[in-house]
C-alpha cells in the first residue's frame, strides 16, 4: 500500500539527514511532502518564467512533446509498481544523461532530510502538456526528435520550469505561515488537495474495473432503471460495449507495460465485432492535438483540467493515440458513465440522477460491510444497514450501516459527492470550506437537507443521548462510537481535510453523556474500504479504528496514509471480490477487441 497524500512542494528542505539518489539512508519517519528539483539546479542560469518555458519549447516539437509527456506521466503515475523510487528512475534513465543525474544528485547532498527530490511528477507533466500544445508546433521530424541527445536534455529542462510554475500555481501563497495554526490549514487546504490530486499513482486497476462494472452493471441500473437506455441515446452504444472499450485499452495506462503506451488507433478492433462500435468510442474519449491546444487553455482558470479529464486520449492526423493521463482514465471506468448521461439529460433531470446514483453507492459500499461480515446462524448480525429512525425534535433518519463489535460500534454515512474545481482553486478558502459544507456538511438554504457529517453528528447524538425514537437495541450496550463517512471521491483523503471535516462533525454533535464515547470522524474513501474487504483475516475493522483514533486523533493524517505508514499497510489486499470482476471483463475485451 502506498501513501497518497505526498504533494510535490517547490520549498527549501530542512537540514537534516536523509537519503538521495543511488544511495540508501534510513528515514528517522515519514516524509509526507515531496521536495522536486529547481531547474536552476540543473541548468544553472535557468529563470523559471512563462517566457523561458516558452523560449525552451520552441525548438521542440509538439507531438513528440506531448507523447513523451504521456510516457513520462505513465512510468511516474500508472497502476501498477507501487515502488515509486525505482518509477522515478526509470523515468530518469529515459531522459537524463549521467551530467544531469550527477547534477540532482549534488542537490541531493547539499538538503538532506526531505527524501529522494522529485525530478517528474503528474501535475508538472500536466502542466508541460498543456504549455507544450498551445506554444510548440510540429517540426521535421516529428516522431522521431527525440533521438536526438540535445532534445531530451531540453524535454527535461522544460519539465523543470513546468514544474516551478505548477507549484506557483498551486499553492501560491496558500501554505504561508501567517495567522493561527488553524486558519493556516484551513487556508491549505485547497492547496493540499490539488497537490494530492496531481502528485499521487493512478489507483489500482483491478479494484477501478471491478468497482466500474459492479457500479454500472449492477447497483446504479437497478436505482435508475431507465439508465441503459439513457446511456444508449448518449453514447450510441451499450454500457457494456462502453466499459469493454475502456477495459481494452486500460492495458496501456499500467506503468511499465508490454503493450504500448502508443496504440495504432485505426487497428483496436478492426477484426472483430468492435470495429464499427470503437471509432464511435473514440470520438467520445480522444480529441487531436490542435484540439488540446484550445480545450486546455479554453476557462482554465475555472475548470482546470475538466477538458482533459472529459478526453483523456490523444489521437493524431496519422492514427498514432495515446492516454495522456492514467488518473483520468481510471476516472472515466469508474464514474464515466455517470457524467456521460448527465451531460445529456433533461433540464431539471441532474439531481435525481444524482440521488439514483447516490443511493447504488449506499448499496454498493453497505454490500462490501456485509461480505466482510456475512451473517452467520444463531448469532446476530454485525452488519446492518437502512435502520430507520427519528429524534427528539422528531425528524427522521436513516443509518446507511452499522458495525457493531462488543460494546464498540461503527456508524457509516456512505456519501457520493464530488468538490467543485473552481471552489478547490479559489483563492478565497472560505468559499472552499462553505462549498465542502454543501456537500458533506450541514444544509444553509431552504430546500437544502443535511448531508454527510451533519447527517452523522444527528444520528451519533440520538444514539448516544438515547434520543432515538424507535429501534436502537443494536447500540443498548455501545460505549463507544466510531462515525465513518464512506466518500467516492478519493480525493477526499488530502491532508488536513478530515481534520476539517471533524471538527464540523463534533461542532453538530451536541452534548454526550459521561457513559459513552464518541471517538473523531474518519473518512474513509471507497478505495480504502475495497482494499479492507479481503485484509480483515489479519485484523479487525474495529481494531484499525481504535489504532488510527490513538495516532492520529487530530485527524492531520488520512486514514489512507496510516495505514500505508503503519504495519497495517503489509497486510492489506486488493478486493478479491472486485479483482475476480475485473479479470472477467479483461478476458471479455481481450476477445472483444484484441482477438489474437
Amino acid at each position: 500500500m502506498i501513501a497518497q497524500d505526498v504533494p510535490a512542494v517547490h520549498m527549501k528542505p530542512p537540514d537534516s539527514r536523509g537519503p538521495f539518489f543511488g544511495h540508501d539512508v534510513v528515514r528517522a519517519g515519514p516524509v509526507e511532502i515531496g521536495v522536486f528539483v529547481p531547474p536552476e539546479e540543473v541548468f544553472p542560469g535557468t529563470i523559471a518564467s512563462e517566457k523561458a518555458l516558452v523560449e525552451v519549447l520552441a525548438a521542440l516539437s509538439r507531438d513528440d512533446v506531448l507523447f513523451h509527456c504521456a510516457r513520462i506521466n505513465r512510468l511516474v503515475s500508472g497502476p501498477g509498481d507501487f515502488d515509486v523510487e525505482g518509477r522515478r528512475q526509470h523515468a530518469l534513465n529515459t531522459l537524463c544523461t549521467e551530467e544531469i543525474i550527477g547534477r540532482i544528485n549534488d542537490f541531493a547532498r547539499r538538503h538532506p532530510g526531505a527524501g529522494r527530490p522529485m525530478v517528474f511528477f503528474r501535475g508538472q507533466l500536466l502542466e508541460l502538456m498543456r504549455w507544450a500544445a498551445r506554444h510548440c508546433r510540429n517540426l521535421p521530424g516529428d516522431g522521431e526528435t527525440f533521438a536526438d541527445p540535445g532534445v531530451r536534455r531540453r524535454f527535461v529542462q522544460a519539465a523543470l520550469i513546468a514544474g516551478v510554475l505548477w507549484s506557483n500555481r498551486t499553492y501560491g501563497a496558500r501554505l504561508s505561515s501567517g495567522g493561527k495554526i488553524e486558519e493556516v490549514r484551513r487556508r491549505a487546504l485547497g492547496a493540499l488537495r490539488k497537490g494530492v490530486e496531481e502528485g499521487n499513482l493512478a489507483p489500482h486497476l483491478g479494484v477501478t474495473l471491478g468497482r466500474g462494472r459492479s457500479l454500472f452493471s449492477e447497483y446504479f441500473p437497478r436505482r435508475y432503471p431507465g439508465f441503459e437506455e439513457a446511456f444508449r441515446r448518449a453514447t450510441k452504444m451499450t454500457v457494456d460495449q462502453y466499459l469493454t472499450c475502456l477495459t481494452g485499452l486500460s492495458i496501456y495506462t499500467i506503468f511499465n507495460g508490454s503493450e504500448g503506451p502508443i496504440f495504432a488507433s485505426r487497428s483496436v478492433g478492426a477484426a472483430t465485432a468492435y470495429r464499427e462500435i470503437f471509432p464511435v468510442f473514440l470520438a467520445l474519449e480522444s480529441q487531436s492535438p490542435d484540439q488540446l491546444a484550445e480545450s486546455f487553455w479554453k476557462g482554465f482558470e475555472k475548470n482546470g483540467y475538466r477538458a482533459l479529464r472529459e478526453r483523456p486520449i490523444m489521437v493524431t492526423d496519422d492514427g498514432r493515440a495515446i492516454i495522456l493521463d492514467p488518473t483520468f482514465f481510471s476516472e472515466k471506468i469508474s464514474i464515466g458513465p455517470l457524467f456521460q448521461i448527465l451531460a445529456h439529460a433533461e433540464k431539471g433531470r441532474a439531481n435525481e440522477i444524482f440521488g439514483a446514483f447516490g443511493l447504488a453507492f449506499e448499496d454498493y459500499a453497505s454490500d462490501i460491510l456485509k461480505r466482510m461480515y456475512p451473517p452467520r446462524p444463531g448469532l446476530v448480525d454485525r452488519v446492518t444497514s437502512g435502520a430507520c429512525g427519528c429524534d427528539a425534535s422528531g425528524r427522521t433518519f436513516e443509518i446507511d450501516a452499522s458495525l457493531t463489535d462488543v460494546r464498540k460500534a461503527a456508524v457509516f454515512e456512505m456519501k457520493a459527492a464530488w468538490l467543485r474545481e473552481d471552489a478547490i482553486v479559489d483563492e478565497t478558502h472560505e468559499n472552499l470550506l462553505n462549498h465542502i459544507r454543501a456537500k458533506y456538511g450541514a444544509s444553509t438554504g431552504t430546500g437544502d437537507r443535511d448531508k454527510g457529517v451533519a447527517q452523522l453528528a444527528r444520528i451519533v447524538g440520538a444514539i448516544c443521548r438515547e434520543e432515538w425514537l424507535g429501534a436502537n437495541k443494536e447500540f443498548a450496550d455501545i460505549s463507544v462510537l466510531y462515525p465513518v463517512l464512506v466518500v467516492h471521491d478519493g480525493r477526499m483523503d488530502a491532508p488536513a481535510l478530515g481534520h476539517f471535516l471533524n471538527a464540523e462533525f463534533m461542532s453538530l454533535l451536541g452534548t454526550v453523556p459521561t457513559a459513552r464515547r464518541v471517538a473523531p470522524l474518519t473518512v474513509m474513501t471507497i478505495n480504502d474500504l475495497e482494499n479492507l474487504e479481503s485484509s480483515i483475516d489479519e485484523f479487525s475493522f474495529i481494531e484499525l479504528l481504535v489504532a488510527y483514533e490513538r495516532e492520529c486523533p487530530d485527524r492531520l493524517r488520512s486514514l489512507h496514509n496510516f495505514v500505508a505508514y503503519s504495519d497495517y499497510g503489509k497486510k492489506i489486499n486488493p478486493s478479491g471480490y472486485l479483482i475476480k470482476s475485473s479479470t472477467e471483463l479483461l478476458e471479455q475485451a481481450q476477445q472483444a477487441l484484441f482477438p489474437k
